[in-house]
């Protein structure tokens, strides 16, 4: 291993090994891991430490465009629960288009490495990046993942079972509540049932796009 292909031992378990991610059904309670635990450096509500402010717009490593949307994806993904600078990451990761290591990131984000090194354990644990390594290297590549849609058959795995819950109530309630739940599930039934369609297709036309290039 050369002098700068040092490793941070916060990157892989003590056997090298790339910790587990989603549970066998494909969940990720609240984007921790599997067992409902902060990876280490988050709290236990799962929040990150903050990685401190991005570089300005129109830096040397990045463009306005490009910072604008880094920073509208942190926004975003802290709508959904989620630390802003895991979002932030998120979104550079997605402009990337080979993977990139933490002393990268950190160069090019200017914000903590420890910081960023939980962030990205934290979207790994969401399936919204993967790790690699080099050969003959422990460095730790991340790279955002192009083929989301197992997130959306995941969802649905849960959205299928608030249905099945919601229809057990309807013989149980009576009156407007009964209207009121068998109409509820319905319209999540519903979704279900257009989510999978979607995703059927999304792959059908990618295969079909593939084939013929």
């Amino acid at each position: 291993m050369t002098p700068d292909e040092t490793t941070n031992d916060d990157d892989f378990t003590p056997d090298g090994s790339a910790p587990d991610g989603l549970t066998p059904d494909g969940s990720a309670p609240d984007g921790l891991t599997p067992d409902g635990s902060a990876p280490d450096g988050l709290a236990p509500g799962g929040s990150a430490p903050d990685a401190g402010p991005l570089p300005a717009p129109g830096s040397a490593e990045f463009s306005d465009a490009e910072a604008s949307f880094i920073s509208e994806m942190g926004s975003l993904m802290e709508r959904w629960g989620l630390p802003q600078a895991t979002g932030r990451l998120f979104g550079y990761l997605l402009l990337r288009n080979k993977p990139v290591d933490l002393d990268t990131m950190t160069r090019e984000l200017g914000q903590a490495k420890s910081g960023l090194s939980v962030a990205a354990r934290q979207l790994e644990a969401w399936t919204l990046v993967r790790r690699s390594t080099r050969p003959g290297s422990r460095r730790i590549d991340y790279e955002a993942v192009g083929d989301l849609q197992h997130l959306l058959l995941v969802n649905n795995a849960h959205m299928r079972k608030f249905t099945e819950t919601l229809n057990s109530g309807v013989p149980v309630a009576r009156g407007e509540a009964r209207d009121r739940l068998a109409s509820l599930a319905g319209l999540f039934n519903g979704y279900v049932e257009q989510t999978e369609a979607l995703v059927a297709d999304w792959e059908a036309r990618r295969a079909a796009a593939t084939t013929s290039s």
